[in-house]
């Protein structure tokens, strides 16, 4: 005994010294290590000595300690303990809470016990809970602490069986959840009379001046309130209603201290369906749940209290729970309400809710008109007649009322200052304020667009005079610009809301064509906006936004697109802007009035974009004419080249559907003048070399301040808007691929087959070579050649402050203080002067070439007849490809060569896609092996920090390579789908995949894709680890056409599979069916598996001659996967990755031969890797 006092002391010591302030780490770390001793420890002795120290009579942190002990070994060790223990441990646990219960013994202490008691009953089972249950009523009596504790055990073991546990076996959680239901009817009306009893005697004490006892008193209340919410969640619904809860809890809503609790409850309810109940005890609980809302509700919506709701007052945080309650119960269970008259009280508060001009109250009224409005069923969403008023779940004179509404609070949402100091104080920051107002504000816009369809006149007529008063507001100078702003957006909003509504429901291809009011009132609304004149900047950007929703009334009265194209052009030439003379190059550093204007421009245009999307057919007949006051207006200077292009991109896009003859036409009005360009010596000149470019393009010189300035605007301009030009061209005229509804993103949508007739075949022969010469001079620009003559802009080929700010995962800095948050100068535009603008530049072209050069290899029959650009195709790729940034690299990847290797036709594989293929992929095997290495052997790199560059710049490192992982794991998956089988072409290879065909032509190169994805298999990355596993899988299938490939794959990739299964983050499913693949095709033939396995530590020949037997004795792949899990589970390890480590070798340097692989088109020889070192895996086991 004197012994195990000793011991006793000793750990109270340990454990009071290491909660003082002033503990050495190493005195905490030793309390960390007792703790987990008696964890772990025997279990009996654990539970001796943690008894000793949940003694009231030690300090608080002691008996913590000890009751932390308990709740362990109960909950994981339980079954560790005899039958007879079982019940002396409930025996104990009970009289330990007696114990405290009768002491003055903190919150937290309590809660503990009562928490440890809920746990043994859990483990125990039902006959405990029905035993003790009687015993705990009794406790309950005793006292307010006693009581409290009861309330706490009796929430605990309920959400002990009820939520989510995996520690249980679902006989014993169905046994302990029927007995547990079986004492509902005990438990309910205890809660009840605690509520009451303990709230009367609170109050008694309070006025007595007893606060003490009265505290003591409320926590029973507070505790019964929220053991009632955790019930609310799944008793039957009888006994909570008959217990008199709801009543209880109607009553505390209208108490300061408890009306939270109680709010929450009733909304546990309103989540509940009906299930098993009957209809009359689901509607009558349902029905008392929403009389008691209404009842608060009338309460709070006075006029003395409805201050009380603003932001700080009494009410701010009920009123908002309250209202939020009462959308999620109307939504579902208006229909309960017993009367009409309830019904409409209830809706006319939630109107008064909708309109309180706190907006964060005001919010939360907004769901439920969205789910009231909107159909009930899909079959409704579906129907293309416009909705009924009929079959309205609100009455119209709501619709109507909730309409006006919407339209008055749509200005809540819109004005807002862009200054980050100025917001409300009720919220967190600006940005937050602003992205609650987009909410917001698109939360009403959806209301306005649900109630026009059920009351289309009305809304029409409403938008109308919206519109008007508002164009009054504009043409006055009564009204302040912002007031002048926010009005007409609003008003914008509002228009633009109804106008989408009552077209789509009314004016839509099915729709009757005697709608003479609906189209006229649609009309005039249009000649309103069409006779408007705005010259402000702003107001000009919402009044070309106005326009746009007019497309399906156009599609009905293709006369008005006349009017609506004119009116364009007078926004054009009425609101002039500096740098538009004719090839004008925007200001350097453009003033925040020039873009607020450029902007504005920029929207008309998209205006056209967005009609000519809509409705193609009825922009037809006029696209000569808009062709020619494309060129009229650009030889004015009345637009410059960015309109030019946006104007363009109308005409491709109306044409998009067009017969070819029109298709080709189009393109060549909108071409000629790109092909005109890069016809001229000039422009070929510029390309004849990365110095030649940079000094065509990107010429630096100093200014006044003897700052460097990058020159060259003018051609940097124009090379971007051609690009833009071809970019558009191509898509606009190849039919977009989308895969079926429902289709598994992880498998790629089969690509169409080149057009043999598409508009830009004609052109294919002057865009292909010059774009490979433009990407080739781009690629050589990061060389260090040409970098030395560029460090004066250095920063321009360094990642940017935002791209930088969204791989940290930090906001992005925004508006016209986004110089100074991120440090640097402001690009202006792509054609400035700094290097934030070059960097602009940069990416977009790249990005441009990218597109349009993937586009062209897919979609244009004519490419592969186009020998200049074959001669160019893999130097213009590939040269310098090791100098490419990863983000570069992916960019060429993603926008590429994903569907070019999919698509390449296999007569055109050796002359095209080998190209590409033989320098890319032993880079890649080389980049992504020696960057993960460094990952795997610095995992923890830490999280960003503000001032930590370093850190900083390995964090963004990591991302990057994961995402060029990803996206080449993703090249190799393609490579491994079939070549679609095109009608009519029977060229040799076709349904053939990429792998196949590298197997017979390339043999080397097959390896080597190989060997990255079983590298993959290492790195700790689950999205690519689960696209090299399916990509592997495709390798096996075909691995018998080569020898190589055969044993590397009985070796290499049986080991990285093995390893892939060891690691939590892959998916095991996935990588069993990899191993069940290898064994099955090469066990029994080859010796390389065999050797594999019998490498692991515990394997032995005679387990391995089982697992055979075992193996071969079923046909069932599930259970041969079982198999091979078991025998992994033998392997004698507890780390099966660790020790398969131990015995990996370099696949690469010792397997396979990595070449120098030569062009095949034009001898040129590409390195492998400038960046030294193997390009094996031994990185990862040294």
């Amino acid at each position: 005994m004197q012994a195990s006092q000793e011991v006793i002391s000793s750990v109270i010591q340990t454990i009071v010294t290491a909660q003082q302030p002033t503990a050495s780490q190493d005195q905490r770390r030793k309390a960390v290590e007792l703790s987990e001793q008696l964890k772990r420890g025997e279990a009996h002795s654990s539970v001796q000595v943690a008894l000793q120290l949940v003694q009231s009579s030690h300090q608080v942190e002691v008996q913590h300690f000890g009751y932390a002990v308990l709740q362990h070994v109960v909950g994981v060790r339980w079954d560790e303990f005899t039958a007879d223990e079982h019940t002396q441990l409930a025996a104990t646990v009970f009289s330990l809470l007696r114990q405290v219960g009768g002491t003055t013994s903190s919150f937290a202490v309590r809660s503990k016990a009562a928490v440890l008691l809920a746990l043994v009953t859990k483990r125990q089972g039902g006959q405990l809970l029905q035993a003790l249950l009687p015993e705990l009523l009794r406790l309950a009596s005793e006292g307010p602490t006693q009581a409290d504790m009861v309330c706490i055990v009796l929430r605990m073991m309920a959400e002990e069986v009820t939520q989510y546990r995996d520690d249980m076996e679902a006989d014993n959680k169905r046994h302990l959840l029927s007995a547990l239901t079986a004492c509902v009817p005990q438990v309910l009306p205890f809660l009840e009379k605690s509520m009451e009893g303990h709230f009367g005697q609170a109050l008694a004490a309070s006025q007595q001046g007893q606060h003490q006892l009265s505290q003591l008193h409320a926590a029973v209340v507070t505790s019964a309130l929220g053991t009632s919410l955790t019930y609310a969640e799944w008793a039957p619904l009888a006994p909570f209603t008959d217990s008199g809860l709801i009543r209880a809890c109607t009553y505390f809503l209208n108490t300061q201290d408890f009306r939270m609790l109680a709010c929450d409850t009733l909304k546990q309810l309103s989540h509940r369906r009906q299930d098993k109940e009957t209809l009359e005890t689901y509607n009558s609980a349902m029905a008392a749940t929403g009389e008691a809302l209404v009842q608060a509700a009338s309460a709070l919506l006075t006029q003395q209290a409805q201050e009380q709701l603003s932001f700080e007052g009494d009410s701010d945080e009920f009123g908002q729970r309250l209202c939020e309650t009462m959308a999620e119960f109307g939504s579902s269970h208006l229909h309960c309400l017993p009367s009409h008259d309830n019904k409409i009280l209830f809706l006319q508060q939630m109107l008064a809710f909708t309109q309180h001009p706190y907006m964060l109250l005001s919010s939360k009224a907004l769901p439920l008109w969205i789910a009231l409005l909107s159909p009930r069923d899909s079959a409704a969403k579906q129907e293309s007649q416009p909705p009924s008023p009929s079959h309205s779940l609100l009455p119209l004179e709501c619709v109507s009322a909730l309409l006006d509404l919407a339209g008055e609070q749509l200005r809540k949402g819109v004005g807002f200052s862009t200054d980050p100091s100025d917001f409300p104080p009720y919220f967190a920051d600006h940005q937050d304020y602003k992205d609650f107002c987009i909410s917001y504000r698109g939360d009403m816009a959806r209301i306005v667009r649900l109630t026009s369809g059920l009351l289309p006149d009305q809304a029409l007529a409403a938008a109308s005079r919206r519109l008007q008063h508002s164009l009054h507001q504009c043409s006055t100078s009564g009204a302040s610009v912002a007031e002048q702003h926010s009005q007409f957006e609003a008003a914008v909003l509002f228009l633009d809301s109804v106008v989408t509504a009552v077209c789509s429901a009314h004016l839509g291809q099915t729709a009757p064509p005697s709608l003479d009011s609906t189209l006229s009132s649609t009309e005039a609304l249009l000649q309103l906006l069409l006779g408007a004149q705005l010259a402000d900047p702003v107001l000009l950007n919402w009044h070309a936004r106005s326009l746009e929703c007019f497309s399906k009334l156009l599609a009905r009265k293709p006369e008005l697109v006349h009017a609506v194209m004119q009116k364009a052009f007078d926004m054009y030439t009425s609101n002039p802007l500096e740098g538009n003379a004719y090839g004008g190059v925007p200001p350097a550093k453009p003033t925040p009035e020039w873009k607020e204007l450029q902007t504005a421009r920029q929207r008309v245009g998209l205006m056209l974009v967005a009609h000519a999307k809509a409705q193609p057919q009825a922009l037809l007949p006029h696209l000569a004419a808009l062709a020619n006051k494309i060129q009229e207006m650009w030889a004015s200077g009345a637009i410059g080249t960015n309109e030019q292009s946006t104007l363009f991109d109308v005409i491709l896009a109306a044409a998009a559907g067009a017969d070819m003859q029109l298709q080709q036409q189009v393109v060549e009005w909108v071409l000629g003048g790109v092909r005109t360009g890069w016809q001229s010596s000039a422009f070929q000149t510029a390309l004849d070399g990365p110095a030649a470019f940079v000094s065509h393009y990107i010429s630096l010189h100093a200014d006044a301040a003897g700052q460097p300035e990058v020159g060259g605007q003018q051609p940097r301009w124009q090379l971007y808007h051609h690009l833009y030009l071809i970019e558009h061209s191509g898509k606009r005229t190849t039919p977009l691929v989308k895969g079926p509804t429902g289709a598994n993103p992880q498998k790629p949508v089969p690509p169409l087959p080149p057009r043999q007739d598409h508009p830009l075949n004609e052109h294919v022969g002057w865009m292909l070579p010059n774009l490979l010469r433009i990407c080739a001079c781009l690629h050589a620009i990061w060389t260090p050649q040409t970098q030395a003559t560029l460090q004066s802009v250095h920063s321009a080929f360094l990642m940017g402050p935002k791209e930088r700010a969204v791989y940290l995962r930090r906001p992005l800095p925004k508006g016209r203080h986004a110089a100074e948050q991120s440090g640097e100068e402001e690009a202006g535009t792509v054609a400035g002067t700094n290097a934030a603008a070059l960097r602009a530049w940069l990416r977009q072209i790249r990005e441009s070439m990218y597109q349009s050069l993937g586009l062209m290899s897919t979609s244009v029959a004519a490419f592969y007849a186009c020998g200049a650009g074959q001669r160019l195709w893999g130097s213009g790729l590939m040269d310098h490809v090791e100098y490419m940034d990863h983000q570069h690299l992916r960019m060429l990847l993603r926008h590429l060569m994903l569907s070019f290797t999919r698509v390449c036709p296999p007569q055109h594989r050796n002359a095209w896609l080998l190209q590409v293929l033989a320098p890319l992929l032993p880079h890649m095997l080389a980049r992504l092996s020696s960057k993960w290495a460094t990952m795997v052997s610095q995992p923890a790199l830490g999280r960003p920090s503000e001032d930590g560059t370093a850190t900083n710049d390995e964090v963004v490192e990591e991302r990057l390579v994961r995402e060029l992982t990803r996206e080449h794991l993703q090249l190799l998956l393609n490579m491994a789908d079939k070549h679609p089988q095109v009608p009519g072409q029977g060229a040799a290879g076709a349904g053939q995949s990429v792998i196949e065909w590298l197997l017979s032509e390339a043999p080397d190169l097959a390896l080597i894709a190989v060997a990255t994805a079983v590298a993959a298999l290492w790195w700790p990355d689950s999205d690519s680890g689960a696209k090299a596993t399916a990509f592997c899988r495709a390798v096996v299938a075909v691995a018998r056409r080569n020898e190589r490939v055969y044993n590397f794959v009985g070796r290499e990739m049986l080991r990285g599979s093995m390893a892939a299964l060891a690691h939590p983050i892959f998916t095991a499913a996935e990588t069993l069916q990899l191993i069940r693949d290898i064994l099955a095709q090469q066990l029994a033939t080859s010796p390389g598996p065999r050797q594999e396995l019998l490498a692991l530590p515990a394997i032995t020949p005679a387990i391995l001659q089982k697992f055979e037997a075992d193996v071969a004795a079923t046909g069932s792949e599930k259970e041969q996967r079982f198999i091979i899990r078991k025998l992994l589970m033998q392997s004698g390890v507890d780390d099966l990755q660790a020790a398969l480590q131990l015995n990996f070798k370099p696949i690469v340097a010792a397997v396979v031969s990595v070449n120098n692989y030569e062009q095949r088109t034009n001898g040129k020889q590409m390195p492998v890797d400038q960046q030294g070192g193997d390009m094996g895996l031994n990185r990862l086991t040294q």
